[in-house]
């Protein structure tokens, strides 16, 4: 098990090894057989030492019989010839196979965040203003224009809002509507405790993105970049800097790749941050009719019949998100299959232990069910909260 004290050590020990790898190449070819077999023991020992931290990782006996070989041949050889020049090539190219196993761990952590978006605009309710804006900015990158000129693109969007409000779902829809690859990636798997390695998966998570190119690389939780880094983690400065600079690089760039950054704590960001994304969007609190188009997705549209007035619940949902009125929804469901199934509610201990089959009522949903519901389900964010949203955005957005 590796200690929390190791892993600093542990991410040290790779970069260093990382460098004597190039230092030991530089030898090679300038012919110096002694600088190179020292780094080669500097290389081993420090591959051995690795092997004694780093329990949980892959066994590291087959790169230091590779560089124990490489040495071998070194100590043996008085002069290099063409011939031992291609064999030590060779063994070179085998002993690399620490940052070549990293990078391909990285890669296979990247091709794992890609998800399958089939979300259309259609299905976000409200937001029409913010949805042109985007929608807007898709099409300018991705079409032609007649003249040969240069359209400026707008490839890196964020947006910020009370947690509920379909930020994912806005990402998804850009992804799904250009037949895009998307890439769901929380912040915290961009992050690790090893030195240097945080870098090279932020470096790995763009040179994915632009093989599958055109791509929407979705950022959840961009905070915590931030955080990272005023939590006094000195690593932390460095993975923002890659990541700073890959977002810078794309301005140049003919692939088609659009960041979008999602936060609720969009107070928490940095203005080296936010100077990075042409388009800082808010995506506030659905406005009562929103919220009733809301009701009616997650009841009529499922198949229930509604024995009340949606606009009237809907007025009574003042300062709920879109995943509040989800939570309000299914508590109301369960509140009109209790009242309906009294009876059939006594029996789940024979249904679930005797696996009987078993069929039950559902009736419409009515005033008491809904009203119910919002003595359990209340909102996630508070007046308190929108205030400072709306003094945040008043100052920082341009959407």
């Amino acid at each position: 098990m590796v200690l929390d004290s190791d892993y600093l050590q542990i991410g040290g020990i790779k970069k260093i090894i990382s460098e004597h790898i190039k230092l030991e190449s530089m030898a090679e070819e300038k012919g110096k057989l002694k600088e190179s077999t020292l780094y080669c023991e500097k290389i081993i020992s420090n591959l051995k030492m690795l092997k004694k931290l780093d329990s949980n990782s892959p066994s590291y006996d087959n790169l230091i019989a590779s560089w124990e070989k490489r040495k071998t041949e070194l100590l043996n050889s008085n002069d290099i010839t063409k011939s031992v020049r291609e064999k030590n090539k060779t063994v070179k190219s085998d002993g690399k196979g620490l940052i070549g196993q990293m990078e391909k761990e990285f890669r296979e952590r990247i091709l794992s965040l890609i998800s399958d978006s089939k979300v259309k605009w259609s299905e976000i309710g409200g937001l029409e203003e913010q949805k042109n804006t985007i929608k807007e900015a898709v099409f300018f990158a991705m079409a032609q224009p007649d003249l040969d000129v240069k359209v400026p693109n707008l490839k890196n969007i964020l947006l910020f809002g009370p947690p509920g409000t379909g930020k994912t779902t806005i990402a998804k829809a850009i992804s799904s509507n250009i037949d895009a690859t998307f890439f769901n990636v929380p912040v915290s798997e961009l992050m690790s405790r090893y030195v240097g390695d945080s870098e090279r998966i932020v470096s790995s998570l763009y040179g994915v993105a632009r093989e599958k190119s055109p791509a929407v690389v979705f950022l959840d939780e961009i905070e915590s970049l931030l955080r990272q880094r005023g939590d006094g983690n000195k690593n932390a400065g460095a993975v923002l800097q890659q990541f700073l600079a890959q977002l810078d690089g794309f301005s140049t760039d003919e692939s088609f790749v659009m960041t979008v950054a999602a936060t609720n704590v969009p107070w928490e960001l940095d203005q080296a941050i936010l100077s990075r994304f042409e388009k800082r969007i808010y995506i506030g609190l659905p406005d009562v009719e929103t919220r009733k188009k809301i009701l009616e997705i997650h009841t009529l549209k499922k198949g229930y019949q509604v024995e009340t007035s949606i606009q009237s619940i809907a007025e009574k949902t003042t300062d709920f998100s879109g995943r509040d009125l989800s939570f309000l929804c299914s508590e109301a469901i369960r509140n009109m299959l209790r009242r309906t199934n009294r009876d059939l509610m006594k029996d789940t201990d024979r249904v679930i232990g005797g696996g009987e089959k078993v069929t039950y009522r559902v009736n419409p949903i009515e005033d008491r069910d809904f009203y119910d519901a919002l003595l359990k389900i209340k909102p996630a964010t508070n007046n308190e909260m929108n205030k400072k949203y709306q003094d945040w955005r008043e100052e920082f957005a341009n959407n």
